[in-house]
């Protein structure tokens, strides 16, 4: 696993599109996995500034969600897909035929198997991106998730519930359940990168770099990965102790 330290979060953002821009380089029609959140905010104003700018062409491009909460409307404003079309995909113009969305709605077995034939029928994720969540979360996968788990639903910890109400209002406005790529799903991406930035995110970071790999900090198996990548900005690094080799 490779961990690049950022100056700060412009500079996280700039070094983390640039991955996505080598990859779409090499692979015109690579499969993309995004993460929703504040951290890839800026991410993603810089790959459509290099959109715009003629650097990266996302024409061939197929995108998938990284996970979605589970039993809302198509249309319902917590909808992470609605987030991505906000802040990514419209200013792209990625058409709808290019993005492949969890149903919220749907049987959770059916379409977990649905995304997985997805997935394999498109040869593989090429490069998936994931935030870190205050648990050690990645994707909806909490702690205790199988490092060979595959895309499923899944129970929300109150740990997240907690950290995601900041984004809908209250605790009660956020859904218990979700829809999520397993770790398993994840770990056989072409390249899986995580992203964070902040001191708020300096504890969790040093645990997901320092403590022993375990099931239990789902992050930490970034380090099992053979091309796995860490970008963390200066803040976030604070309290890492060693790097792995």
């Amino acid at each position: 696993m490779k961990v690049i330290e950022a100056a700060d979060y412009e500079d996280l953002s700039r070094q983390t599109a640039e991955i996505v821009i080598a990859q779409l380089r090499a692979k015109p029609s690579s499969l993309l996995v995004f993460p929703t959140g504040r951290t890839p905010l800026g991410l993603f104003k810089a790959l459509v500034d290099a959109e715009r700018a003629g650097r990266v062409d996302f024409s061939a491009a197929v995108f998938l969600t990284l996970d979605e909460y589970a039993s809302i409307a198509a249309d319902d404003r917590r909808r992470l897909l609605l987030w991505l079309k906000l802040e990514l995909l419209g200013p792209l113009r990625i058409p709808d035929s290019a993005v492949h969305a969890f149903d919220p709605l749907a049987e959770p077995h059916a379409e977990a198997d649905r995304i997985e034939a997805l997935i394999a029928e498109r040869g593989g994720i090429d490069l998936a991106i994931v935030g870190l969540g205050p648990n050690g979360h990645i994707g909806m996968n909490e702690p205790g998730s199988a490092f060979d788990s595959r895309t499923r639903r899944v129970d929300l910890t109150p740990a997240t519930i907690r950290s995601n109400a900041a984004y809908w209002g209250t605790e009660a406005d956020v859904p218990r359940a979700g829809l999520t790529l397993g770790l398993g799903t994840l770990g056989e991406a072409g390249k899986l990168v995580l992203i964070t930035g902040g001191a708020e995110k300096a504890g969790i970071l040093a645990k997901a770099l320092n403590d022993p790999i375990s099931e239990d900090l789902p992050a930490t198996a970034l380090r099992l990965h053979s091309n796995g990548i860490v970008v963390a900005d200066r803040a976030a690094m604070g309290q890492a102790t060693r790097l792995p080799n």
